[in-house]
């Protein structure tokens, strides 16, 4: 893989977990003088955090798929990914480039924590440093295995490099999936391990959901294990976290994503004035208000439907205030306090665990279509505000075809449709197929069950680079 001698960017630095609006961006480190010590190192990691954010997964998951059309104030942005150009040249580099960035500032603070001798009453400060550490390694990896994978579901087959050392001049070959989840879950072992050492003395430390935690840990692993198709680890972990966190009610909901609350947050992207990025981005001019991408006919027709039968309150936080008259579908899960588009992102909630529990105990080898229902229900009961029961699904695919519903509505514009789409076209028979409404203008409108774009290509870019590396074979 072609390595870049990385200067160390701190771009956020945490110094209080309550007003998340004071804080302010720090200069750069070179990394081999800015750690002597414990606050050096809390630096490093605010450093990686700064780079770790899901605007990427974000912005293609939404743009790619059918959850978005043109916008009224279009111009020009975006077009290439909308028209579902995906090939070793466009669009596939960016998640590749970021995560092992994030890979390679962790390694450099994990190994500057190797010279750093913490002082007497410092040492659970070092140790939760060097777990949240782990975790964001493992994490970064995941997300380079689910979308750059030859098949994750496959243990024999292409997974990726596992960058665990600071190289700057290196050549590895790809390992397979199943290395590379031994290796994830390795840095998650460590991770736990060191946090729970750490929660002795830290425990208030160790549970800010604006960094790694325990249960962080813990929804990094369900979600390894949903995509590799790990159906009996999926039902393990998720319970471990639907146990400990509640689902919001309609109004918490709509604080969660317009304000400030976290009653089923497990982990936040957090926000800082001036660096964070800001989300809305994806599809508003949010100086101007103006839409250059905005909600689809198709998503909107299902949340309005849900919205004027069922009262679910998805509608108005998906979609904005005002143009609804005009067909203008401002994308508006973003809008921050007062509208000011600066908000944590929400990136695990407990919701999710319901919905890949439900996926575990409907395609698991012992299915259970009653559990199934009963988790996709508790989901449509928050957001509806009522409590009614339901009956087993009927069929794998009678339930699958009710979760992939239900996982739009609840999961629209937080990274997930592209790879839900992916994960259930087999058992469906449906690849991508936009409503008509949705790509005038000439737009590609489908992509095929079998298409080779379901998975990512190697960029070309590491291809040039890496004399090992090997491209996936859907793009050889």
């Amino acid at each position: 893989m072609k390595k870049y001698i990385l200067i160390l960017t701190l771009a956020v630095i945490f110094s209080s977990c309550e007003n998340q609006l004071d804080r302010t961006p720090n200069d750069s480190l070179v990394a081999e003088t800015a750690f002597e010590n414990i606050d050096d190192l809390q630096a490093g990691l605010n450093g990686i955090m700064g780079g770790f954010t899901q605007f990427d997964i974000i912005e293609f998951n939404s743009i790619f798929t059918d959850n978005i059309k043109v916008g009224t104030d279009s111009g020009g942005q975006g077009l290439n990914l909308f028209n579902n150009i995906l090939d070793a040249q466009n669009s596939s580099g960016g998640i590749w480039t970021n995560r092992y960035q994030i890979a390679n500032r962790a390694n450099r603070v994990l190994d500057a924590a190797e010279l750093v001798q913490p002082q007497v009453g410092e040492e659970a400060a070092y140790d939760l440093i060097l777990g949240r550490t782990y975790a964001l390694r493992a994490y970064a990896h995941y997300e380079l295995l689910n979308y750059y994978g030859e098949n994750p579901a496959d243990p024999n087959a292409l997974g990726i490099p596992y960058q665990n050392s600071v190289e700057t001049r290196d050549f590895p070959e790809r390992l397979t999936t199943q290395e590379t989840v031994d290796a994830i879950n390795a840095d998650l072992d460590l991770a736990e391990e060191l946090m729970l050492t750490a929660a002795v003395e830290l425990p208030g430390e160790v549970s800010d959901i604006n960094f790694p935690t325990l249960d962080f840990v813990t929804f990094t692993r369900a979600r390894l294990a949903l995509a590799t198709q790990d159906w009996d680890d999926v039902i393990d972990f998720t319970s471990d976290i639907i146990a400990n966190y509640p689902l919001a009610d309609q109004n918490q909901y709509v604080n969660m994503f317009a304000g400030d609350d976290t009653t089923e947050v497990i982990y936040q992207r957090d926000a800082v004035l001036g660096s964070n990025p800001n989300y809305a981005n994806i599809w508003i001019f949010t100086g101007t208000l103006g839409n250059f991408f905005e909600v689809s006919f198709e998503l909107f027709d299902l949340l309005e439907e849900e919205s004027l039968l069922n009262g679910d309150v998805r509608r108005f936080v998906n979609v904005g205030p005002d143009g609804v008259e005009n067909d203008e579908f401002q994308v508006w899960k973003y809008p921050g306090t007062a509208g000011q588009f600066i908000n944590p992102f929400k990136s695990m909630r407990v919701s999710e665990a319901y919905l890949m529990r439900a996926e575990a105990y409907l395609r698991g080898d012992s299915p259970n279509f009653q559990l199934a229902a009963n988790d996709v229900q508790a989901i449509k009961n928050a957001r509806r505000g009522t409590s009614a029961s339901t009956g087993a699904y009927s069929s794998l695919q009678n339930g699958i075809a009710d979760l992939v519903r239900e996982r739009r509505l609840e999961l629209c514009f937080e990274g997930h449709r592209y790879k839900d789409l992916g994960r259930y076209r087999n058992i469906l028979n449906e690849g991508l197929t936009r409503d008509d409404r949705d790509v005038e203008g000439g737009f590609n409108q489908t992509i095929p069950v079998n298409d080779r774009r379901w998975v990512f290509p190697i960029p070309i870019a590491e291809l040039n680079a890496n004399q090992n590396m090997v491209q996936n074979p859907q793009y050889q």
